[in-house]
């Protein structure tokens, strides 16, 4: 997914502020699941984030087109492991690298549950 760097994410300092790129990051993570299907078994599960870390290598500044590419890394039956790089696109530097710990939630109770069946079966065919 790209993202165009509007001059309303960037802070007094001239540069995208950190808690922009975790917007950046979802944003990206709910692209990743629309364009492979799976937000469709997303109906009575959240997927809540139990983990971030995230490293800021080069800052990006208005004007700049992000990529950002994301991965599943590892699966178990309670924990989505989901590694994420932003890019800039001009030069193909990494400008931010993260690692994303989700886990499924039962949407009416809130408590902590292992995936769907067919949920993580469909979770498996993108694992690295």
């Amino acid at each position: 997914m790209n993202i165009r760097v509007r001059n309303y994410h960037i802070d007094s300092y001239g540069h995208v502020n950190h808690a922009r790129y975790l917007e950046f990051l979802e944003e990206a993570r709910w692209a990743f699941f629309d364009r492979h299907g799976l937000s469709s078994l997303l109906e009575n599960v959240h997927l809540v984030v139990a983990l971030i870390d995230i490293r800021y290598r080069r800052a990006a500044v208005d004007g700049n087109e992000l990529r950002i590419l994301s991965h599943i890394k590892e699966l178990t039956a309670r924990h989505l492991h989901l590694m994420q790089t932003i890019e800039l696109v001009h030069s193909g530097k990494t400008a931010v690298e993260a690692g994303i710990t989700l886990m499924p939630v039962k949407a009416a109770s809130g408590r902590s549950i292992r995936f769907p069946d067919n949920l993580l079966t469909s979770l498996e065919a993108f694992t690295t």
